[in-house]
């Protein structure tokens, strides 16, 4: 028992260094964009107009155009239906307008005067003031149809063609998922491709790395203190300030997700790594005034045994401090005020 104490002793008189980051822990990770989006193609037909997949698209680019030449056709056939029943209506109006003022004319006649009118004088209804009122209605009525009949046709065409010109849903990088032709300038079709997911968009204005923690206590600690790793090939790291939290919903439980923003210059790296499945370590800043424990020593303590987790030994090793976080190799702790 006088070696342990003696061991534990001896550690504690080390450990009272200059704070520096604390490993909390390694936890699975993934690179995620500012926000993605999925394109499908609503039909099948023939494809055109494909924008450039190597190169930034702003937002409301062209993806791509379905059945540009139909769609061109179909345009022009109906220019010439809405010609056409513009010139009927527009007959109609006139013909109308014209029996308006032959009532007009008959009704400002006295009724002596009527007797030789040769307008209406084989009808056996002569036009009255609600004659005259069903005329204006009917005007008025031919007045919008032709104010609305291009905005009504109009509306229909778009809201049948509009989708079949895919565009980009905001600025960023255009993947296409499907297997294209080498020879892209001229129109080509796809098959069965409809319903399937035809190209990825992201946004690229940010990338994050996050990871989900289900320890509540780090949930008690200052997110801003939170930065992660992600080990590359050759030694390097991708590394990500923290950004923001929020739960969300993994696999019927609700956890802590984290999200850390990857700089800038690291954004092409972060893309090319959409996908993947990686592992991240998760450090923190406890700032000054802080005690580092080694876990490996604190096991040595005489109590140690007796205890049921790191809290407890703790409270028992160190009366007079606090814990700030567990890490996985070391707790860091501050004195109580």
């Amino acid at each position: 028992m006088r070696c342990s104490l003696l061991s534990f002793l001896l550690g504690v008189t080390a450990l009272h260094a200059a704070a520096e980051s604390i490993v909390v822990g390694k936890y699975p990770a993934k690179i995620v964009p500012q926000q993605i989006s999925e394109i499908s193609l609503p039909e099948n037909g023939l494809l055109s107009d494909l924008a450039d997949e190597t190169q930034h698209q702003q937002v409301d680019a062209v993806i791509a155009i379905i059945n540009k030449e139909q769609t061109a056709e179909e345009r022009e056939n109906l220019e010439l239906k809405i010609a056409r029943e513009r010139i009927s209506l527009t007959d109609d109006m006139r013909k109308l307008q014209a029996q308006r003022r032959q009532v007009k004319f008959y009704l400002s006649l006295s009724k002596e005067e009527r007797r030789y009118n040769t307008d209406f004088k084989s009808d056996p209804n002569p036009p009255t003031q609600e004659s005259l009122k069903d005329i204006d209605e009917r005007i008025a009525l031919l007045q919008k149809e032709l104010d609305s009949l291009e905005r009504r046709h109009t509306k229909e065409f778009d809201r049948k063609h509009n989708p079949l010109t895919l565009r980009m849903p905001f600025s960023g990088r255009l993947q296409y998922n499907v297997i294209l032709p080498e020879d892209r300038s001229k129109p080509f079709r796809l098959p069965e491709v409809g319903g399937r997911s035809f190209a990825t968009v992201c946004d690229d204005s940010a990338f994050y790395i996050t990871i989900a923690l289900s320890e509540g206590s780090n949930a008690l600690l200052k997110p801003e203190n939170f930065s992660v790793t992600v080990s590359l090939p050759e030694g390097q790291q991708l590394r990500g300030e923290f950004a923001f939290r929020r739960v969300e919903r993994q696999a019927s439980t609700d956890l802590l997700a984290y999200y850390f923003r990857v700089p800038a210059d690291a954004h092409d790296r972060a893309y090319s790594m959409l996908g993947g499945k990686y592992t991240a370590t998760l450090h923190y800043e406890a700032g000054s005034g802080i005690t580092r424990v080694s876990k490996a020593t604190l096991a040595t303590h005489p109590k140690a045994e007796q205890c049921s987790d790191w809290e407890e030994l703790i409270s028992i090793a160190y009366p007079d401090h606090n814990i700030v976080v567990i890490g996985a190799k070391d707790i860091i702790l501050r004195p109580k005020q």
